[in-house]
């Protein structure tokens, strides 16, 4: 018999129990680390007093073992927190790994797409949800069934945070304020800088799985960028409302060619559906149990 493989909602559970461990592991270092330095200086206070007769000799062996046992708990606390840093980019490495997998088979899946399935944007800040206000009548395993007309954004298609596409007029509006800040400023460095480290502390995403890569490029030696480079790279972090546009009489396409509700064919996990502003909405979870 086959292996039962894990869900990616197990792999994200267990993912968030190895961050969980791992934001656990460095407060303990932290932790292991204060103790250290307090023992460190309490033995220099303790050597003054033993050595001016303040305290016996127990009591300054007993400060010379609590730095011991208070270094051998850093060295611990230590190596638990490179096995939880660990732990978490194997986590990591597994839910992307996962969801790859679930791109890979969509074009395929014929799985009927019941409200709540997961989808993606490849400009979106983040995943986000399929959504019935009202329903057609029609349940799939006690979930209310949708069709390849539901794709009103917000009712249907729940907005992705942001929008990274040059196409939306939001963004093309932040590229604008980036432009008149280099175009201002003699040495605008500073400005472009300070502008794209604000705009990067406001995005909601958190690239998890590229951390272990990221590590692995620190030992590469870099090519060096030209200018427009350089702006090309920056100007892909700015960030526009996402604000989805789809025709008014549009569709997922590729819905069921045989089962339909009121003249509409069911929507399935292959569907996808593109913005106006150039990103093409695909379904990673069908939303059935």
């Amino acid at each position: 018999m086959s292996e039962i493989q894990p869900s990616l909602g197990e792999l994200e559970d267990a993912q968030n129990t190895a961050y969980e461990n791992f934001f656990t592991a460095r407060d303990a270092v932290t932790a292991a680390g204060e103790r250290v330095a307090a023992a460190d200086e309490a033995v220099c206070l303790a050597e003054k007093k033993y050595m001016n007769g303040e305290i016996s000799a127990e009591e300054w062996e007993a400060t010379l073992q609590e730095l011991s046992d208070a270094q051998v708990a850093e060295t611990a606390a230590n190596e638990n927190y490179e096995a939880a840093a660990a732990g978490a980019q194997a986590a990591a490495e597994a839910v992307e790994a996962k969801k790859q997998e679930l791109r890979d088979s969509r074009v395929n899946d014929t799985a009927y797409v019941v409200h709540c399935a997961r989808i993606e944007c490849p400009f979106g800040m983040r995943e986000s949800y399929l959504a019935l206000d009202a329903t057609h009548g029609v349940l799939t395993h006690q979930i209310p069934q949708m069709t390849v007309k539901d794709m009103i954004l917000n009712t249907n298609i729940i907005n992705f945070g942001g929008c990274h596409s040059r196409e939306n007029p939001d963004v093309q509006a932040e590229i604008e304020k980036t432009n008149a800040i280099i175009e201002s400023k003699k040495d605008w460095r500073d400005d472009v800088v300070g502008y794209f480290t604000k705009k990067w502390n406001e995005r909601v995403t958190i690239i998890k799985a590229g951390i272990g890569l990221a590590k692995k490029l620190l030992g590469m030696k870099k090519k060096e960028k030209t200018e427009e480079e350089k702006l090309e790279e920056m100007s892909s972090d700015f960030v526009g409302e996402c604000k989805a546009q789809f025709p008014a009489d549009g569709e997922w396409l590729e819905g069921h060619e045989k089962v339909f509700i009121n003249g509409e064919p069911l929507l399935l996990r292959r569907c996808s559906i593109m913005c106006s502003y150039g990103g093409c909405v695909t379904i990673l979870l069908s939303g059935q149990p």
